[in-house]
């Protein structure tokens, strides 16, 4: 794909992503990603075929970031706290932009087909590594003190996710994320 094709793509990722945000994952049509990114069908079909398609794309767009990041750091001999604070700041960060904010339309997106729950599933086994192979890494270094670090990994993974499931209901605010980010880590001392 050319330089072209690529800006593209990154144009109809974004302008998806908001809508999505916006509207959840059903309420958002092929044309409403044509009408928000200025692009023709035959235009928008060229990269992307369905709203799943698009979906999908800035899911495994996000896990690609994501690992990108973990490596970048762990080769930066960034420390394991200092990367699992980030990962986690970036991850509640996102709560509280409700023009970023997927998490509505990713429980949408996991009941639209069984590939839909793969991919959820995979995202979300994906976190739970990242955070694992953080606290593992502390763990080694003398950082954190956690007798199971996957089990660890998984109830952050099971709060992260609470969080961004009733953050319509209880609106998340910076003090709320502070608060939320140290109890997490409490939990390593």
């Amino acid at each position: 794909m050319g330089i072209r094709g690529e800006l593209s793509r990154k144009r109809i990722l974004e302008a998806a992503r908001k809508l999505f945000a916006s509207k959840g994952f059903s309420a958002v049509s092929m044309q409403d990603i044509c009408d928000s990114t200025g692009l023709s069908r035959g235009g928008l079909y060229r990269h992307y075929n369905s709203t799943e398609e698009i979906f999908s794309a800035i899911i495994r767009e996000e896990q690609e970031e994501a690992f990108a990041s973990l490596e970048k750091a762990k080769s930066m001999d960034v420390s394991p706290s200092e990367i699992l604070i980030s990962f986690l700041r970036s991850r509640m960060t996102q709560l509280l932009d409700p023009s970023i904010c997927i998490d509505n339309a990713i429980a949408e997106f996991s009941l639209a087909s069984q590939q839909s729950r793969e991919l959820l599933q995979s995202r979300a086994v994906a976190c739970v590594d990242i955070v694992s192979q953080m606290l593992e890494l502390g763990v080694a270094q003398g950082i954190f003190s956690c007798e199971n670090c996957k089990e660890t990994a998984l109830h952050i993974i099971w709060s992260l996710e609470g969080m961004g499931k009733h953050n319509l209901l209880f609106p998340l605010t910076q003090k709320d994320m502070d608060v939320q980010l140290e109890l997490m880590l409490r939990i390593l001392q």
